[in-house]
């Protein structure tokens, strides 16, 4: 009942804003610039994964040697505690 108080309260005030920078045209053009600015970041961050994601061929890639899996495979048994 909490969660479901809070998402109409979070979607009321949501279309309340909404509206009142509809009606307001320099709240309008601020929106607009945030909108545009945020794309702009995203758009950096996607290209800085492309080129992280990219630059590193498979080849590359050393495979892990038999005792590093041992070492790191699976966790010691644990025993039963003493009464």
């Amino acid at each position: 009942m909490k969660k479901m108080f809070w998402l109409i309260t979070g979607l009321t005030a949501g279309i309340v804003i909404a509206r009142k920078i509809e009606q307001n045209p320099a709240a309008k053009a601020v929106a607009e610039d945030l909108i545009k600015s945020g794309k702009e970041l995203a758009g950096a961050f996607m290209d800085g994964f492309e080129e992280t994601h990219t630059d590193k061929p498979a080849d590359t890639v050393k495979p892990k040697s038999t005792a590093a899996k041992a070492a790191t495979g699976k966790p010691a048994a644990r025993k039963p505690a003493a009464k």
